[in-house]
């Protein structure tokens, strides 16, 4: 295994650029859907239920007819011993699937629903931010669903497929703005 994916994979850096630490290998989250205004503000889970219009909480975000979820996308890492990549991102749904997930998240149920179609809704570097018609994957016991890119020509597919190169990982990490030498040698 390459020296400098081992110490992503097995040790505690910090970001010297935003002071974030990582432990282990690094995931990225997205804070809000894209077309999500920055203005929005975060609310608990539960003002999706309880307020009309727009609302943007730790799991959900609605946007006038627009509907999403929290998702993960899992890349795994070529030579990194099963390792994946993990971003928050998150997916849009149809009304009916947003409704439906709402009803058994609290329940801890949303496996039961199987798979649905969804739509990635950040733009992950280095894509182009167009929309990626995916398939949103249950999990058991409140874990976030998983996205599987569906266009099979898609960067993102290809990557879900065969795997980040460290390389890949590293311009991702860049592409969001960290600091890559803090984050793989040692200071």
């Amino acid at each position: 295994m390459d020296a400098h994916l081992a110490r992503l994979l097995t040790s505690t850096r910090k970001c010297r650029c935003c002071g974030a630490t990582f432990a282990q290998l690094l995931s990225l989250s997205c804070d809000r859907p894209d077309a999500c205004p920055e203005d929005l503000v975060v609310q608990d889970n539960s003002a999706v239920m309880s307020l009309r219009g727009d609302v943007l909480a730790e799991d959900f975000c609605r946007l006038g007819d627009l509907r999403f979820v929290r998702a993960v996308l899992a890349l795994p890492v070529q030579g990194g011993c099963g390792a994946e990549f993990i971003l928050g991102t998150w997916a849009s749904l149809g009304q009916d699937d947003f409704e439906a997930y709402l009803d058994l998240f609290e329940l801890r149920e949303v496996e039961s629903l199987g798979s649905r179609p969804a739509w990635l809704a950040n733009a992950i570097p280095p894509d182009d931010g167009g929309p990626v018609a995916c398939m949103l994957h249950m999990r058991p016991e409140g874990e976030y669903p998983e996205l599987q890119v569906s266009e099979p020509s898609h960067l993102l597919a290809r990557l879900q497929q065969e795997g980040l190169q460290l390389e890949e990982v590293l311009e991702m990490l860049h592409a969001y703005g960290h600091d890559i030498p803090s984050l793989i040698y040692d200071a």
